[in-house]
């Protein structure tokens, strides 16, 4: 912080200013989360619009500094005046790692092919494999030095690839592989990475916490002899701090949505961030709106909302109690008909709340392969007219409310992980931590084989995590959960129709879920 002030003193000097204590600590707040390469830049911008300000001194006040970063806020970005964007999933941009500049770019092609062939399809795992391994790459633990010497610590641990074992003709103690847990041939397992694959022991291993299933990234550490890796230890990939895997990416806009910049570093955002303290967003998940008692409940909720709206209603389906019947599109659109009518006696709510529907497993539409494309028109033409702040929106879809980065993903991926379990954990009294430890650290919505959760495979690209986000919303019909991974907020809402009408709520100001539940009224 002091070799920041430092620069801003020293560049409002070169200008003939002179800046107030506060005003120069308020800037260096501001400044602080921004990669120090573009301080000098966002300074100077600060300073053409401080110039440009009516001043009658050459001593510039926190005021003046405030109103300076205002105007290069919304000069950025035309658009920030929306503080809760909902992201096209079809629009996300792809990440690509560069080799020769030997950092993440974004993808030059703008064209996605949705129905890919087998140059697709290999690109998938080959994409994913690439995050993670530079992930792991970059640890501290397998970072390679700038001088390659011999360390008396034995600290650095190298990563080897699978061709390196495949080529050794004698026994390879001590080796530490990074690749994709496979079932090539039945009964037995094997690890793959982008140079070869090699049968897996398992036999006699010690496995970290984690959700170990089949086409998840693992670290095996062992030894090799006679054509087979024996792991001694299985354990996840090393996750990496957002705000590490910002600093390689630069200021780009890898999340989507508008403008060229990452709104991580938008002064505006950040500052309206703080300033909406009462902001949040109501979470539920399978809400069988052919129930009597389930719209009875959301009218309390509706009612209970109405004088504070929220920035947001989060509905993931299943959206009827009963799925696939031939009836099942023309019950769901009177479904959402009603819903409307019931929002509409909430004028509060029809003005300052945005409503995002996420279709469920069971909900009409083409496939469940993902992304999961919106709900049909036809469904929800009647609600759009009533409601006009209703958005359906893919599965799974991003939020960007200010700085904040939210994911949404209606899918039973925590049962589906359970069960694909290659090694089940032994306290799985805590299965949500090993669930957020596995999604963080594979960087990616989906750890499981294309046939359990398939994935189209051009747009694989929309279900990476890669930086972590600050929110992950999984929408599982099983209990409801929260807990915190590496900084990342993984939650479920649990069920609201199966439950006692229980719900989630995000408060973004302080980053906390709260729990929440619509009691029924005593006699």
């Amino acid at each position: 912080m002091a070799s920041l002030k430092n620069q801003v003193l020293n560049l409002f000097k070169m200008h003939g200013l002179a800046i107030r204590s506060d005003g120069a600590k308020y800037l260096c707040e501001l400044l602080e989360p921004l990669p120090k390469d573009d301080h000098e830049e966002w300074i100077e911008k600060v300073i053409e619009a401080v110039q440009k300000l009516p001043i009658s001194s050459t001593l510039i006040s926190k005021d003046f500094i405030y109103k300076a970063a205002q105007e290069v806020s919304v000069s950025e970005n035309d658009d920030d005046g929306i503080l809760l964007q909902i992201i096209d999933t079809f629009k996300i941009p792809k990440l690509v790692y560069n080799v020769e500049r030997k950092k993440f770019m974004l993808s030059s092609t703008s064209v996605r092919d949705l129905h890919g062939g087998a140059p697709n399809k290999a690109a998938l795992f080959r994409d994913r494999y690439t995050t993670v391994y530079q992930r792991a790459s970059n640890h501290e633990l397998f970072r390679r030095p700038a001088v390659d010497i011999v360390r008396e610590d034995k600290s650095r641990i190298s990563l080897v690839k699978i061709e390196f074992l495949l080529g050794s003709s004698s026994r390879q103690n001590s080796v530490v592989v990074l690749g994709l847990l496979t079932q090539l041939v039945e009964g037995r397992h094997h690890l793959e990475d982008d140079t070869g694959f090699v049968p897996l022991d398992l036999s006699n291993t010690r496995f970290h916490n984690g959700l170990f299933t089949y086409n998840c990234f693992i670290l095996v550490e062992g030894w090799y002899e006679d054509g087979v890796l024996h792991a001694t230890a299985v354990g996840l990939p090393p996750p990496e701090e957002s705000n590490t895997t910002r600093a390689y990416l630069g200021n780009i806009n890898y999340f989507g949505g508008p403008g060229d910049t990452c709104a991580k570093n938008n002064l505006k955002l950040q500052q309206a961030e703080q300033d909406n303290k009462d902001a949040m967003m109501v979470i539920l998940s399978d809400v069988w709106l052919d129930k009597i008692k389930v719209v009875e409940k959301l009218r309390v909720l509706f009612n209970g909302y109405a004088q504070f709206p929220p920035s947001a209603f989060i509905f993931c389906g299943n959206f009827l109690s009963v799925c696939h019947s031939s009836q099942q599109a023309v019950d769901m659109r009177q479904a959402f008909s009603t819903l409307g009518d019931l929002i509409k006696e909430f004028p509060p709510l029809i003005e300052h709340s945005r409503f995002i529907f996420v279709p469920g497993p069971g909900d009409p539409g083409p496939s469940n392969i993902f992304p999961r494309p919106p709900l049909p028109k036809y469904v929800t033409e009647e609600i759009r007219k009533k409601v006009p702040n209703s958005n359906f929106v893919c599965s799974p879809c991003r939020i960007l409310y200010c700085t904040q980065e939210i994911v949404v993903f209606r899918e039973d991926i925590v049962a589906k992980m359970c069960r694909n379990c290659v090694y089940f954990p032994s306290n799985s009294d805590d299965i949500p931590s090993h669930f957020a430890k596995t999604l963080v650290c594979q960087g990616h919505l989906s750890a499981l084989p294309l046939h359990v959760l398939p994935v189209y495979w051009g747009m694989d690209h929309c279900l990476s995590l890669h930086p972590s986000p600050d929110v992950i919303i999984t929408a599982d019909k099983g209990d409801s959960f929260t807990t915190t991974y590496n900084h990342t907020i993984v939650t479920n809402p649990g069920s609201f129709s199966k439950t006692d009408f229980s719900f989630k709520v995000y408060l973004p100001a302080s980053k906390q879920i709260e729990d929440s539940q619509i009691a029924d009224e005593e006699d």
